[in-house]
This record gives C-alpha cells, structure tokens and sequence, in this order.
C-alpha cells in the first residue's frame, strides 16, 4: 500500500480536489445530519461500493494484477469520497454564515449583578512535609528485542533453513527468479523448492515486500511453479533453461581446462557400469529430453554410450550421475531412465521426433 501511495500521490490529490469541489455544491448535509437521508443516490451507490472493495482487498479475494487494480482504484475513490465530505463541511460554514445574517438575534438588557463582598481569607495552614523513605533500586532484567526488519515488512517472514541441511535447488528455475532474486533468498535461509512451495499468502506478502516488489511473486505464481518443481515436475522455464543453455554452456567447456575425473566416494549414490567405446554401436543419447552436447559428452567421459546403459540404471546410478554432472535430482524430474528405456526398445518419443526433425538446434 506504501508502495500505491508514493506511486499515484498526485492522482489521489486530483481525486481529493474533484471530491471536494462536488461535495461543496452538493452539500450532503440537511437537516437530519450527515447520514445517508441526506446523501443523494449516487453518492449512497459509490459508498457502498467503497464498502464491499474495502472488504474485497482487506481479505485478498482477489490475488494478482486484479487485487492490484482494486487496490489502486480504492484507494482514488476513497481519496474522492473524503473530498466530497470536506467540500460540503466547508460549505456548511458558508450556510451558517447566511442564517445568521438573515434572522437578527435580539439583543435584551443584562440583569443587575449583585456584588457580593469577598469572604474573609483563613489563615495559611502549614503541614509538614514526610520525608520520602528510601526506594530500593531494582533491576529489571533486559528485554529481548524483536529481530531488526521482520516488522517493517506486511506479513509474515517465511521459516528459514540452514543451508545444507537439504540439497540446494536451482532456484532460477522459477519464472521471476534470477541470479539477484536468488541471492536474495538465499540470504533468508531459502534454498529450496519445497520452502518456497510451502509459503502461505502473508509469506509471499512479506517476502514480496522485502524484496521491494509486492505483488510480483502472486503475479508470477512462484508457489505454484515451486510445487511443480518441488514434485519433479517440469515447468516452461526450467525446459528451455534445461534446453536453451546447453549451446552456450558447451562452448564454455570447451573452452576450459579439463578437470581431473571426480572419485567414485565423491558422490552419494553408486557409479553406473561403463563400456568401452566400440563395443556397442553409440547411440544418439541427445534425443533425450534433457540431454544437449554438454550432458552428452559427459556421459561419453563415464562410458555411457548407449539408451539401453541408461535404461538399465537403477535409483543410486541416477543418484550418483545427477551429483557428479553437479544437477541432483534433474535425471528423475526428467525421467531419461523411461525415456532411455523407450529408446533402447526403437519406439520413439515426442522430443525424440522433434531431434529427428532438426527442430531442437542444441540436439543437431
């Protein structure tokens, strides 16, 4: 709501002027007082309006841009409303000025004082003062202080969780989050999909508030997107981060030094057997959704060369593969074990089709 009235201050103050013009030729007020007997019709209508908008924004029935939009329109219209009432307030005054001039007030002889000599004054009567007795200083014991910030923001701060007591998520992943917002959340102790997910709305309030965008994060679903993360669940985002970054990542390795190969005690999980190349003839291991030149080359480094050596995986190979390509728990949220398995039998699959067709370019 700060946010509302630095933004729209001076179409407030238009609103508080136009009010107040119209209030001072209407003047709402007669002879009954100012309650509604004395409102005409429309101003009776957009009162009551006022009312049940107030009570829409106060219980957040409309979330979103919509609630954004109703917030914004109460706040002119209430602006409207206080104007009418100081304009027929002011022209109150101008009302009472013309009754008094019209009916003249009969001025009448004041009645005869009688003065009445002063009492005689008593003597003074001192009274000894008692002598305080001593206070015993005591000592309150020290107060502790709310955490500094959490009541600036509406709302309420999410749970905070230490980082590493869970696996990190990849928290870019949700449309609205980029490499600030994250490093934002971190810093609240907010490092996974199922924190996020478990937000409730005065959460995501503070939380927006924080972050000096209110509204924004019921606007982009972030709870919502988290869920479906948090279930291994794709979303339109984490498909093309997924997809779209593979060229730009390659040329990066490509680029760089290669690194030692990591020890199997590295990582949890257990390492998948591997094969020499030759032995069986390579497949195509990019018409897998998930997979680009990076991830295909990696898994060429371990001896992983065909769809059947990945369909063959069990859980702790994935476990294994997912930390040591440094994206844990992207191997089951994309399912390449069933895709592979598909594969491997020669049934095809949708992104395997697009692959064919030349209509996913980080996988020609």
């Amino acid at each position: 709501m700060t946010y509302l009235f630095s933004t729209y201050w001076p179409w407030m103050l238009l609103a508080l002027v136009l009010g107040g013009i119209v209030g001072f030729a209407t003047f709402l007020r007669s002879g009954k007082g100012w309650w509604p007997d004395a409102w005409p019709g429309w101003f009776k209508l957009l009162s009551l309006l006022f009312l049940v908008g107030l009570v829409v924004a106060i219980f957040k029935w409309l979330p979103g841009l919509l609630g954004h939009y109703l917030e914004t329109a109460l706040l002119f219209v209430g602006s409207y409303i206080v104007g009418c009432f100081l304009g027929s307030w002011l022209a109150s005054f101008r009302s009472r000025e013309e009754i008094e001039t019209k009916e003249p007030v009969a001025v009448t002889e004041p009645a005869p004082v009688r003065v009445t000599p002063p009492a005689p004054t008593p003597p003074p009567v001192v009274t000894p003062i008692p002598t305080p007795a001593p206070v015993k200083a005591t000592t309150s014991a020290p107060v502790s202080a709310a955490p500094a910030g959490d009541h600036i923001h509406p709302g309420q701060r999410p749970p905070a969780v230490v980082k590493g007591v869970a696996a990190l998520d990849d928290l870019k992943l949700i449309d609205g989050v980029g490499p600030v917002n994250e490093g934002k959340l971190n810093e609240l102790g907010i490092w996974t999909f199922k924190q996020i997910a478990a937000w409730t709305p005065a959460n995501a309030e503070w939380v927006g508030s924080y972050m000096a965008f209110p509204g924004r994060i019921e606007r982009e679903d972030w709870i919502g997107q988290a869920a479906q993360l948090a279930k291994g669940l794709g979303t339109d985002v984490s498909r093309q981060a997924d997809l779209g970054d593979a060229s730009a990542a390659s040329g990066f390795v490509s680029s760089a030094p290669a690194a030692a190969p990591a020890a199997d005690g590295d990582h949890p999980g257990q390492r998948p057997p591997a094969a020499t190349k030759g032995a069986a003839t390579p497949d195509n291991l990019k018409r897998i959704s998930g997979i680009g030149h990076v991830n295909e080359e990696k898994l060429n480094e371990l001896g992983i060369w065909t769809f059947a050596q990945i369909a063959a995986w069990t859980e702790a190979n994935a476990e294994w593969v997912g930390s040591y390509m440094a994206f844990p728990g992207r191997i089951e949220r994309e399912d390449w074990i069933g895709q592979a398995a598909k594969l491997a039998k020669g049934i095809e699959t949708e992104f395997s089709r697009r692959v064919d067709h030349g209509d996913v370019p980080t996988s020609s």
